[in-house]
């Protein structure tokens, strides 16, 4: 695993008692370790856990001309200091290799810290719900020191919930950034299915609806980029990807909107309030930290996914006008003002 006692867990977390058993809470840390897993590839999770355990990882690669690297379809170089230098000459976020014979050694200390302090704040607030009630033989206790202890309401558990949600998201966020540039996330299938979306990245998908940067976000829209992604080329026609690509400037930008957006109302529909990850559950939590404004919260949500949809149809309807322009027709005109067709004026009551 890739936390091994109570200490590591205390200075993970801050909260957990490093005397406590760890056998209680181990199960715990393995289920959630595992679907961190399912998040960023088994793969580089078991390099990450060996790595927290003084192993390096080793990684086949390309040699193009004695000095570039290249993983997948990335060139990259090494410099003198062991930082990993891509091929559009950024430094890569935290990642150390060293190149022997045709292999390279790696190591990412950033991303084997947040995958450790995402792991922590789960299993920790999954372990004290679970230990909120006493489980005992003849049923469940709650034992309280009238004098010193008292049981917390249901609002402040719920408040106690989201703040470790909110490390646990922030965590993930950290780790998906510093696994962007490390070769071993460019071999998995949640690397390759970005490479294939028009919205690469999750500064391109910060910028285009004004969201705060998260990669984690842009990891779990994936999907539903992807599909977006499908409707949008269906609604342009033949040779989007090219189309789209080649033209650039406004032409991508309203396919890029149109698809960012459409993404966003999919998730929203198809996932609970509770599952979206912070940066969008925020927008829409009910006043007080309770639940007795639940409906009112819900209501908002149904008014913003509306409000995205109208925002997506803007930017396809642009998107095809600007096509048909650069296709040779008529210059294309705004949509919020309608032709002024002097055989198509009516009124309506």
């Amino acid at each position: 695993m890739i936390i091994k006692n109570s200490e590591e867990l205390r200075n993970l977390t801050g909260s957990y008692y490093a005397n406590n058993d760890f056998s209680k809470i181990e199960s715990i840390l393995m289920s959630v370790e595992d679907e961190v897993a399912q998040i960023i590839g088994r793969d580089v999770m078991a390099s990450l856990v060996r790595e927290s355990e003084g192993e390096k990882a080793a990684l086949t690669v390309e040699t193009t001309d004695g000095q570039t690297l290249k993983v997948t379809d990335r060139e990259f170089t090494i410099d003198s200091d062991g930082t990993l230098r891509m091929s559009d000459n950024y430094s890569a976020y935290g990642v150390i290799g060293r190149l022997e014979g045709d292999t390279i050694v790696l190591a990412n200390a950033r991303a084997v810290e947040s995958c450790r302090q995402a792991v922590a704040y789960m299993a920790t607030m999954r372990f004290y719900r679970l230990n909120d009630i006493s489980h005992e033989n003849a049923g469940r206790k709650v034992k309280i020191d009238r004098e010193n202890e008292a049981r917390p309401f249901e609002w402040q558990l719920a408040r106690d919930d989201r703040a470790h949600l909110e490390e646990y998201y922030r965590a993930l966020d950290r780790l998906m950034e510093a696994l962007q540039d490390d070769p071993r996330f460019w071999l998995t299938q949640a690397y390759k299915r970005q490479t294939g979306l028009i919205v690469r990245d999750a500064d391109s998908l910060a910028y285009l609806v004004g969201t705060e940067p998260s990669p984690w976000l842009y990891q779990r829209l994936l999907p539903y980029l992807d599909e977006s992604q499908r409707f949008v080329a269906k609604a342009y026609g033949t040779g989007f990807r090219d189309d789209i690509m080649e033209a650039g400037g406004d032409m991508q930008h309203a396919a890029q909107m149109a698809v960012a957006l459409g993404a966003i109302a999919l998730m929203g529909r198809r996932t609970s309030l509770q599952t979206l990850p912070y940066g969008l559950m925020k927008i829409f939590e009910a006043d007080g930290g309770g639940n007795r404004k639940e409906q009112a919260a819900l209501d908002r949500l149904d008014s913003y996914l509306k409000h995205l949809s109208s925002q997506q149809h803007y930017w396809l309807e642009e998107m095809k006008q600007l096509r048909d322009e650069r296709a040779g027709a008529e210059q294309p005109t705004h949509l919020q003002m309608p032709e002024n067709d002097q055989h198509n004026k009516f009124m309506r009551l």
